[in-house]
């Protein structure tokens, strides 16, 4: 692991519960070339398992600690097991499949909670409404538009050819076959096409009604295209101009809810993927997992919670069925 991602990692690990063993004061600053968390009031240091190891101006005393928490760097990311026990294995779902050339990398801060900004991620049919002016102009608006499961928060839209999947606790991710370069096809699937664009979106929790945004773009095409000089900065442009023509209505979306609006009165057969991601966070949030155990590693009967948030077990959540009891307003008129 790089040494510049050894410190991030510790400062993420040591600042779960933030406060230094001394005054109570935030961990903040990282010691360099030593892997070291430092306190910004008193200097007191502290190591990667928590231990502090240098308190200037007085005598160290020893069995002095902070919490630290288990944590390491993959793929570029910096992965923190906030848990009780060993922690699982660190999903490969941020790599871009086999082939893929990573293009773009980037970090945005919205105001929006993370959960609506995933919601506008796995929506797909506003595209040709709200994307007018980027990547979706010209697109027709198709008689139908459907979201076919093929596993838990996975599959293929229709008609377009687009896979994408929802990747607990927080990430999108998307395969786009494209026709020619920005050019998208119909009627077809993802797997038929020669050409691809991978989409990686993590939407992490900043603080209170907004999301830090890692946006990760990779093609299987024009490899040469990531040397053309600032190309970057192109991009970066056109992910921000994208995202800000959702947030002029997500922002809104936001709103209305805090004012006791409903967002999900009517779904239909488009919302299948945002449906089922939302009946997964409410479930984790009453502390109930898709397995059916209670979060923490507790069990209904220690918990006594037979009513949690979500009103159907795992296998009804989960179903591939095509139809889900959603109400279809298009095939009812």
């Amino acid at each position: 692991m790089p040494t510049n991602a050894l410190l991030l990692a510790a400062q993420a690990a040591l600042s779960h519960t933030g406060w230094c063993a001394c005054s109570q004061i935030f961990l903040c600053s990282v010691t360099v070339p030593v892997l070291q968390v430092s306190c910004a009031y008193h200097g007191w240091e502290f190591d990667g398992d928590g231990s502090c190891t240098k308190m200037p101006s007085t005598v160290l005393c020893r069995n002095v600690a902070v919490a630290a928490l288990p944590c390491v760097e993959k793929d570029g990311f910096i992965w923190v097991w906030p848990g009780e026990g060993v922690p699982p294995e660190v999903p490969t779902t941020t790599q871009p499949p086999p082939g893929y050339t990573i293009h773009a990398e980037i970090k945005l801060e919205v105001p929006v909670e993370h959960g609506l900004l995933i919601e506008n991620l796995l929506d797909l049919a506003h595209a040709p409404f709200t994307h007018q002016a980027t990547f979706a102009k010209d697109w027709p608006v198709p008689e139908v538009v459907k979201f076919h499961a093929n596993k838990l928060l996975s599959g293929q839209w229709d008609p377009y050819p687009i896979e994408m999947g929802f990747q607990p606790p927080c990430m999108t991710i998307s395969n786009i076959g494209l026709a020619q370069p920005g050019k998208i096809m119909r009627g077809v699937t993802a797997q038929d096409c020669e050409r691809h664009l991978h989409q990686l979106h993590v939407c992490a929790p900043s603080k209170k009604g907004y999301t830090r945004v890692l946006y990760r773009m990779s093609m299987d095409f024009w490899g040469w295209i990531k040397y053309v000089p600032r190309i970057g900065e192109l991009w970066k442009s056109v992910a921000g101009q994208v995202l800000g023509e959702d947030l002029k209505l997500v922002v809104g979306q936001q709103d209305r809810l805090e004012r006791g609006g409903d967002t999900w009165a009517n779904p239909v057969s488009y919302d299948k993927l945002g449906v089922r991601y939302r009946r997964w966070r409410n479930g984790v949030a009453a502390g109930r997992l898709p397995d059916g155990t209670i979060g923490g590693g507790r069990s209904r009967e220690e918990t006594g919670d037979e009513n949690g948030m979500i009103s159907m077990s795992a296998g009804e959540l989960f179903r591939l069925d095509e139809n889900e009891g959603f109400v279809d307003q298009q095939a009812q008129a």
